[in-house]
């Protein structure tokens, strides 16, 4: 039974109430049934259906790669070096191994590098220069482990081959065959746009109950994940990529998009979880760019992405040529997460089970605002000690610290205003004191207005008895960093 307009209201209400509770600032969903937008409407400051939001990429790199395969420029199954012999691994096997898929589908047991690299200055090519210096985590084809540097190198290997850069092999495939005129690249276009979404965030649950919002200074993406992460578009555009897919590249009568390449990139190649997360869903499978799971025993293809004030939800059911689309402008909005069940509950006149906006989206907002709680992240540090002071004077500590492809560290001394000395650490875009822990361990705990920061520093000492080394524990991994010797 196709919805009425009484449905949609019933809609708009429960999402409006829905925002409100958990104090989203903007969203915009469009609901695509049988080729035609059936539901098109904006919530929140502007009541716009049509802002630009970043994070709706996953799926461009895979479908941009399979054009130049159905164009015989490319091969899935060519290992990427030989397209860009800069990818080169510890174990120089890996590197002659790793195909697009293995890259796409994110098997390549490799971790994802996200801190690590945040805001290092380097170009994209430079940066995948360092994976040689990258440890493994599981063997290839093992294990799902997500990784948006992978993503990375698969757009620059499109790149080589097409001849021109990454972003202008995303714009001739798919985005002007498409036509979809309002998406590009890069934060700073976007914001050129009369009605571009400025992006928000709460500090807790309660706070975003209240309403207790605050504007974020979002520098963008980093050039080396542009190929991740830094597509920006509408819910009307999105549509149309949407319908595009589900139709086997096909569009407005037009294929614009090879039947292959749409083929290839929603087939399973990898296993996301080994168990159903609900009674409602089956286990949830990988293809290139787009999780595969069934919903209530219908097909859906799905892709979720996330950046600081932003947060995109794409979902497809082809075989019942139905698609949602989400976007929002807070740094936790789980409520788009579950509008897609939500709505397909109703459209497909699917048994309900569950209270997806008002149980679901609040319980993870929860779990999601919990992480950015101080005492959270306290449980990733080791028990401190009491009454470990350091034996050595402060100036022991400074210097410049380097790793060999994480960002570098520099420690120095500081008087505070009440006379005495204290450590500064500088690292990322973060300049902070260092509380002491215990021995030659410190603290560094930094409320950043997108995410906290809380690490240990351990300083190790050589065989002569000076500090050679910096341990920089932080989300429960350890990265060694080496002092550099003082320019002479």
């Amino acid at each position: 039974m196709a919805p009425t307009d009484s449905t949609f209201q019933e809609w708009t209400d429960d999402i409006e109430r829905a925002r409100s509770m958990l104090g989203i600032q903007g969203l915009s969903v469009a609901v695509v049934h049988h080729g035609k937008i059936i539901y098109a409407q904006g919530f929140g400051k502007r009541n716009d259906t049509d802002p630009f939001t970043p994070q709706a990429s996953e799926p461009s790199p895979a479908a941009a790669v399979g054009e130049l395969v159905a164009e015989n420029k490319a091969k899935w199954d060519v290992p990427v070096s030989e397209y860009l012999p800069e990818f080169q691994l510890k174990d120089p096997r890996l590197a002659k191994e790793i195909t697009f898929v293995d890259l796409l589908a994110h098997r390549t047991g490799y971790p994802r590098l996200d801190i690590e690299w945040w805001l290092r200055p380097e170009g994209r090519l430079e940066l995948i220069k360092l994976l040689r210096h990258v440890d493994p985590e599981k063997p290839i084809r093992s294990d799902f482990i997500y990784n948006n540097h992978m993503y990375s190198v698969a757009g620059e290997a499109a790149s080589r081959i097409a001849g021109v850069s990454y972003e202008d092999v995303v714009l001739d495939k798919l985005i002007y065959p498409l036509d979809m005129k309002d998406s590009g690249f890069t934060l700073a276009e976007m914001s050129r746009r009369p009605n571009h979404a400025l992006s928000y965030h709460c500090k807790s649950f309660e706070s975003a109950q209240k309403g207790e919002t605050y504007r974020l200074h979002v520098d963008g993406i980093p050039e080396s994940l542009i190929p991740a992460g830094d597509l920006y578009s509408n819910v009307l555009d999105l549509t149309r990529w949407a319908r595009a897919i589900m139709h086997e590249g096909c569009l407005d009568q037009q294929q614009v998009l090879h039947k292959e390449t749409v083929e290839k990139i929603t087939t399973a190649w990898n296993i996301v979880n080994r168990k159903p997360g609900s009674t409602d869903s089956s286990i949830m499978a990988y293809g290139l760019g787009w999780g595969i799971v069934h919903y209530k025993g219908h097909q859906s293809w799905r892709h979720e992405g996330a950046s600081p004030g932003y947060h995109s939800n794409i979902a497809l059911f082809p075989q019942d040529d139905l698609a949602v689309v989400c976007l929002a402008n807070n740094s936790v909005s789980s409520l788009i997460s579950y509008i897609p069940n939500y709505i397909s509950d109703r459209v497909l006149n699917l048994p309900t089970s569950k209270d997806w906006l008002f149980n679901e989206a609040v319980e993870d907002a929860k779990k999601a605002y919990k992480a950015f709680d101080p005492a959270e992240l306290e449980k990733f540090l080791p028990p401190k000690l009491g009454n470990k002071p350091t034996m050595r004077e402060l100036k022991d500590f400074v210097g410049n610290y380097t790793h060999p492809y994480a960002t570098p560290l520099t420690i120095q001394t500081m008087t505070g205003e009440d006379g005495k000395d204290a450590l500064v650490c500088k690292i990322f875009h973060f300049e902070s004191t260092l509380e002491h822990y215990h021995y030659d361990s410190f603290r560094l705990n930094v409320w950043d207005d997108k995410d906290p920061i809380l690490a240990l520093l351990t300083f190790v000492s050589g065989d002569n008895g000076s500090i050679q080394q910096c341990r920089f524990l932080l989300d429960g991994r350890t990265h060694t960093y080496s002092k550099m010797e003082p320019s002479v």
